[in-house]
């Protein structure tokens, strides 16, 4: 009699299962518009059948699982190429951004104050006692520092609100790992239960989207339902476990950030890869963010330079003729604005090297050389490097070493060694150390019998060859030395090295140009005559004096309040235009040596407009690109994931033809029932 009922019970799980798939639909209707959804289909598959005895009875349909719609390499396709959007979109704001602030080339940038600024000196060139004119001079000059200053505080801020976001972004990835942990302890505990929490996988899934585009992650889904994230072989989330990434700050003093991971109690450099936070590293620079940081583009205009004299093969004269030449030297340095620092080393003789810093005291380095050569050839050139390498050198400064002397590398007698000279070589690259010498031409490109000459140190140390031999005019090497002293810190400061930085290195740009100028028209100033024949004094000065002139450090001299003051003539004759002349051929002059060539101020200015130009097309190309595969990768990703409208109301009309036709099956066992219990009844 029992047997009776299958046919019931079957179709019951027929009408259960529909009725759940049926909300299945709906629930992914309801869903059409939810960001990250997964559209979900319930799977059916037949119930197991049942033994009774002799009878075996099919029970009819389960539903086995909701099964998430989803394809995990679609994710991975669509998140990579996210995380390069986030890249490229954050360069292009930043140039974007910076470009607004210089206002080149179709606003009146700098290079328009400028103009103004050089034409004014043209004009006072021709007349040079006229006090409107010099008015004049001294308005524009008024209106060049105050729009430097300007574009100085502008980029300042700017790259300060680079960097405020570089730690709101570091925040951001700390808050998506957290609940992406808090999800996946609650997605095992589900599965553990033996149910499949899809909407918990879509969050996740959706905080990962975001996340791939801030850095660049790894994914791995683990067989309990968890999720591992990764950032440069680093576990960000573990199961239910998180590590944070801290925003420290990237050097000693430095007001920068930089993202570093908390592990174990210590922070550690990790590599973010591409993304939103790396566009913002290299939009702000990545570089020490220290006040008058070189790193971040201020203008190092220091000079340690080492003297160098040989003792022993040189002559009374000789050594007569450096000593007195070395204030020209110092007072040439003066003049260019380099801050420099002065010591000496004599060797040559029997007595030890001798080594002393005397810092600006050039009197005093003077009273030091010797008076009469030494006897003996105890020691050579290897003593006067391990002397120089053993100095103590302030960071970052520029490191010359000018060697006087009178004989070959190391003047003994026997053939310095290749090898012994590629050590040296090698030994001064690595400290930083410039090599020039000033001795014999003879001694230039050979030594004693078989030796290389001082030019092979030299050219592999960044210096010079100077030639010392009975016609020497001495006061011409000294300045010789000084301008090429003055060239190759001016060619560094113009140099930007090889990196993706973008402000920090259009700062570096911008201010070698600013302190260039302003120290060669100091430096001319600082030679001519006042309208009234005293001397003319600096034109340009630091406002913070322990730092050099830069954007945002710079202003007039007070001196010039008085139009007086302004130097025009190298005389006090009427008529003598001759510094405010110099002074307005300095726009077209070579002053700038970069990327291996010689450009005038205008022309650097320019280079760098293009560049940064250049630097911005790309950006906005790549990001353009970019945006198209990403959304052509989501358009992938939805053909799958999405949820149509038509496809679910297909599938709700066949759920509900198959609700139906249940429905219909327990009518008719119900009829069948009733009516034969109804005459059992009967009988």
């Amino acid at each position: 009699m029992s047997i009776s009922f299958f046919g019931l019970d079957t179709a019951i799980s027929g009408l259960s299962a529909n009725q759940k798939a049926l909300e299945v639909v709906g629930h992914n209707v309801a869903n059409l518009g939810t960001p990250g959804f997964s559209r979900q289909s319930a799977v059916m598959a037949s119930s197991a059948t049942r033994i009774y005895g002799n009878w075996r009875v099919e029970m009819g349909v389960d539903i086995q699982q909701i099964r998430q719609i989803r394809h995990t390499f679609n994710d991975n396709i669509y998140r990579t190429e996210s995380n390069n959007l986030g890249y490229w979109e954050t360069r292009s704001k930043a140039i974007t951004d910076l470009e607004s602030i210089l206002g080149e080339p179709m606003q009146k940038g700098l290079q328009v104050v400028l103009n103004n600024f050089w034409d004014a000196f043209q004009e006072l060139s021709k007349a040079p006692e006229s006090l409107t004119v010099r008015a004049l001079v001294k308005q524009r000059a008024d209106t060049l520092v105050n729009y430097i200053n300007q574009v100085g505080n502008q980029i300042n801020k700017l790259q300060d609100d680079l960097n405020a976001e570089i730690k709101a972004r570091i925040d951001e990835v700390n808050d998506i790992t957290e609940k992406i942990a808090a999800l996946n302890v609650k997605i095992m505990s589900a599965e553990a239960a033996g149910n499949l929490p899809n909407d918990y996988y879509d969050q996740r899934n959706q905080l990962c989207d975001r996340l791939s585009k801030l850095i660049k992650i790894e994914t791995w889904e683990t067989r309990d339902g968890s999720m591992d994230i990764l950032v440069d072989g680093y576990f960000l989330v573990s199961k239910g476990e998180q590590k944070r990434l801290v925003a420290a700050p990237n050097d000693a003093l430095s007001s920068f950030y930089t993202p570093m991971l908390e592990y174990f109690g210590e922070d550690i450099p990790i590599d973010v890869g591409q993304g939103i936070i790396k566009g913002l590293l290299e939009a702000r620079g990545e570089v020490n963010g220290a006040k008058g940081s070189y790193d971040n583009g201020s203008p190092n205009v220091t000079g340690d330079i080492t003297i160098a004299v040989d003792i022993s093969n040189t002559s009374t004269d000789y050594l007569a003729n450096i000593k007195a030449n070395i204030s020209t030297l110092v007072d040439d340095l003066k003049s260019r604005g380099i801050d420099y620092n002065l010591r000496l080393v004599t060797f040559g003789g029997d007595e030890p090297v001798s080594n002393k810093n005397f810092g600006k005291n050039a009197d005093a380095l003077i009273a030091a050389i010797p008076d009469i050569p030494a006897a003996g050839t105890t020691n050579n050139f290897t003593d006067v490097i391990n002397a120089v390498k053993s100095n103590n050198y302030a960071d970052g400064v520029n490191k010359y070493l000018f060697v006087f002397t009178g004989e070959s590398i190391n003047g003994d007698g026997e053939v310095t060694a290749d090898s012994t000279i590629s050590d040296y070589i090698a030994t001064l690259n690595k400290n930083g150390i410039s090599v020039s010498v000033a001795t014999n031409p003879a001694y230039h490109t050979g030594g004693d019998t078989g030796e290389k000459g001082w030019n092979i140190i030299a050219e592999k140390t960044g210096g010079k060859l100077y030639s010392i031999d009975a016609g020497t005019d001495f006061d011409s090497l000294m300045k010789s030395i000084s301008y090429d002293i003055n060239s190759d810190i001016n060619k560094k400061i113009a140099s930007v090295p090889d990196n993706l930085n973008i402000i920090s290195s259009v700062r570096k740009q911008l201010n070698a140009l600013i302190n260039i100028m302003a120290r060669e028209i100091n430096r001319l100033h600082l030679s001519g005559k006042t309208l009234n024949g005293g001397d003319g004094g600096i034109f340009f000065e630091p406002i913070e004096p322990n730092l050099p002139i830069e954007l945002g450090n710079i202003k007039i001299n007070d001196a010039l309040r008085d139009l007086n003051n302004i130097a025009a003539s190298t005389t006090d004759a009427n008529g003598d235009n001759e510094i405010a002349l110099s002074i307005a051929k300095l726009r077209n002059s070579n002053l700038i040596t970069s990327n291996g060539k010689v450009l005038s101020l205008d022309t650097f200015y320019q280079n760098i407009i293009m560049d940064l130009g250049n630097k911005g097309y790309e950006a906005s190309t790549m990001t353009e690109s970019y945006s198209n595969l990403v959304t052509q990768a989501d358009a992938i990703r939805q053909s799958v994931m999405g949820v149509s409208l038509d496809e679910e109301m297909t599938n709700m009309i066949k759920y509900k033809f198959a609700y139906n036709a249940n429905a219909k099956v327990i009518d008719v066992v119900n009829q069948m029932l009733e009516t034969i219990m109804f005459r059992m009844g009967a009988r």
